[in-house]
């Protein structure tokens, strides 16, 4: 997963990660992170492209948030819901038992897909817009910049390579202080913290 690692953190590219079927082989996710205990999965990040209409896999006793990374309109579905994604950053939370729907994108679209254990884990997914942002701790931290650029400061002060559009973060148990500064004025952030 990796292209720059170190003790407390691991980097990633979206376009990098390998591949694999969704459960109902309807698409294709790009695994991220996740945890298990005693064989049990406690939490899972994925990445999902969606370029065509069919059922979402279903998983019992999750909850799920999905973030649009790409893609401009997608709308999901059940028997008494719906869940419009705009663009970038576009959030939608539903429990992981419902029946749930894709239409067709209107373009090919990426979803940001979190899953955790209803009773063993919990997630907080953030979309940020600020100039400056300091990244809060928790046990694992995903970052995911959706739109733009930032420069990310940390102690000890080394040299980091920019992260760009589809250029992620794992940081794990980390106790420094990381601030990711904005470096054009549309970029848009993805804070993902498990417990």
């Amino acid at each position: 997963m990796s292209t720059f690692a170190s003790p407390w953190h691991q980097r990633f590219s979206l376009e990098a990660l390998p591949r694999e079927a969704w459960k109902n082989a309807g698409g294709w996710t790009r695994p991220i992170a996740s945890r298990l205990e005693h064989g049990n999965l406690r939490w899972r990040v994925s990445v999902a492209d969606v370029s065509k209409a069919g059922p979402f896999s279903q998983f019992e006793g999750v909850d799920r948030t999905a973030v649009m990374v790409q893609g401009d309109h997608l709308r999901l579905s059940c028997h008494t819901h719906e869940w419009i994604f705009d663009g970038p950053g576009s959030v939608a939370k539903f429990p992981g038992e419902l029946a749930i729907d894709c239409d067709t994108p209107s373009s090919p679209a990426r979803l940001w897909n979190v899953m955790v254990a209803r009773k063993h884990a919990r997630a907080t997914v953030q979309v940020l817009k600020t100039d400056d942002v300091a990244v809060p701790k928790a046990p694992d931290v995903l970052v995911l910049v959706l739109r733009g650029s930032y420069e990310m400061e940390a102690e000890p002060h080394d040299a980091y390579p920019p992260l760009a559009a589809g250029d992620g973060l794992h940081l794990k148990n980390f106790e420094i202080n990381i601030l990711l500064r904005k470096l054009q004025k549309e970029s848009l952030l993805l804070i993902t913290q498990l417990w």
